[in-house]
């Protein structure tokens, strides 16, 4: 535990002036000047920028809702923010058939996450993309380019690096699950309603999707 909380610790006040803006789509800088320098606020947002929370343009930013998750849940998901921030995508013909492609040639000692381990788990998404965590990301992207894999931001085959902890894989991929934000957020609330005695760290999402989940879940 300590050691997320001392790779939280540049990142605390960053978070902190997230969290305390009132939930819009699009901020603009500007408008927040009246109450904090525009130095300060660029600084912010770049440290957030660093574990892909927010993206900033002339001088708008948006910010994931992931934020908004209590401090001591984003200390468990500083390993899966470093890891996507990292990540590597790459597709050959944009398909299927590049999942199942690695599917059969996963490299030794590789780990499944997001959506096809949460399908796996839940039965409840469809699958989009194919998340897996390999000990040489350099290694597996030569391999993806050797047999025609473009790399790219299109890919739907996508190569993390290892950091943290896997012991407990079914709680990795729900802290996976709420650290991608977006659908993988219901991916998250299903793994969490079917795997309670796996799920450890209390995370908090609404009411409405909370039921939302448990409606598409019922038989």
């Amino acid at each position: 535990m300590q050691q997320e909380i001392s790779l939280l610790t540049p990142y605390k006040d960053a978070i902190q002036f997230a969290q305390e803006l009132l939930s819009l789509p699009v901020y603009n800088v500007q408008d927040i000047t009246k109450n904090i320098h525009e130095r300060t606020i660029r600084r912010r947002i770049k440290k957030l920028e660093e574990l892909g929370l927010a993206k900033y343009s002339r001088g708008k930013f948006t910010i994931k809702r992931v934020v908004s998750q209590p401090i001591f849940v984003l200390e468990q998901l500083i390993p899966s923010f470093t890891a996507f921030v990292r990540a590597r995508r790459f597709g050959k013909f944009y398909r299927q058939t590049d999942i199942n492609f690695m599917l059969k040639n996963l490299p030794q000692n590789s780990i499944i996450t997001l959506d096809y381990s949460a399908f796996e788990l839940t039965q409840f998404q469809l699958v989009r993309e194919f998340f897996v965590y390999v000990d040489d990301v350099e290694k597996t992207a030569k391999f993806l380019k050797k047999n025609n894999f473009r790399e790219g931001t299109r890919g739907n085959v996508v190569l993390l690096p290892k950091t943290g902890s896997f012991t407990n894989k079914i709680e990795r991929i729900f802290l996976d699950c709420i650290a991608k934000g977006g659908r993988s957020t219901m991916d998250a609330i299903a793994i969490q309603l079917k795997y309670k005695n796996k799920i450890t760290i209390p995370a908090r999402f609404t009411t409405e999707m909370i039921l939302k989940v448990q409606e598409d879940l019922s038989p």
